[in-house]
């Protein structure tokens, strides 16, 4: 389960990314579904709980979908989760400016001017706040957090070759899929793992991360 450490400030920027994608909802609805759907009862218990700092919180999709049932309202599965997963990515962004859905910059072909590069680069970034890019992020935690942390970087496990393995990592309640270089870059920002850009002209990039998963993330690999 994918837990987030959020604050006030994030509360805004999910109440935003609601509006945008469930506009039929009343705004009191949404904000009070999003509230259950983060753990509290109310959305003053959430203000009161963040006023002076931050909360870890998971998504409880049931909790949320109901309330908007209760109301004559309905959702996608998933949007709770991908809402709470770009805060997650917005917070690797910002403490990785050059981060793409491909990894650290983009793909530098010899025939594109530094203006086509430019392009692209905003281009990618953008995208990594859609709704599918969410979703790699959100298998990427989910992948990575079978993991511990070590002191060192590790140089045998590159984000290239875990995304591969995150690709491949589901139980039966949860798909496989494509995941994204940068994607899985983003989600161990967000766990807390140690980030090093493998060179300056590198769009992969190392951990601090355990080679092997913890007994109940290898249970999970086998029973897949």
């Amino acid at each position: 389960m994918m837990r987030l450490e959020i604050t006030a400030n994030d509360v805004e920027d999910m109440k935003a990314e609601l509006r945008a994608t469930l506009p039929e909802v009343k705004s009191s609805h949404r904000i009070e579904a999003l509230a259950r759907g983060l753990g509290w009862n109310t959305n003053a218990a959430m203000r009161a709980s963040l006023a002076n700092g931050s909360a870890e919180v998971s998504t409880n999709e049931g909790a949320f979908l109901g309330y908007l049932q209760e109301h004559g309202f309905d959702s996608e599965p998933g949007r709770i989760a991908r809402t709470l997963a770009k805060v997650g990515i917005r917070h690797a962004m910002a403490l990785e400016p050059l981060l793409t859905q491909f990894g650290y910059n983009v793909y530098r072909g010899r025939s594109k001017t530094p203006e086509e590069r430019r392009a692209e680069f905003m281009a990618d970034r953008a995208s990594m706040l859609g709704d599918h890019a969410a979703d790699e992020f959100i298998q990427a935690c989910r992948f990575l957090s079978q993991f511990s942390k070590r002191k060192t970087i590790n140089r045998k496990s590159s984000s290239y070759g875990l995304k591969h393995q995150a690709e491949r990592f589901g139980d039966s309640r949860h798909s496989r899929g494509y995941v994204a270089n940068g994607m899985l870059i983003a989600a161990a920002l967000t766990l807390g793992f140690k980030v090093q850009q493998i060179d300056p002209d590198s769009p992969n990039a190392w951990f601090n991360i355990s080679s092997k998963m913890t007994n109940d993330g290898a249970k999970l690999a086998l029973a897949a």
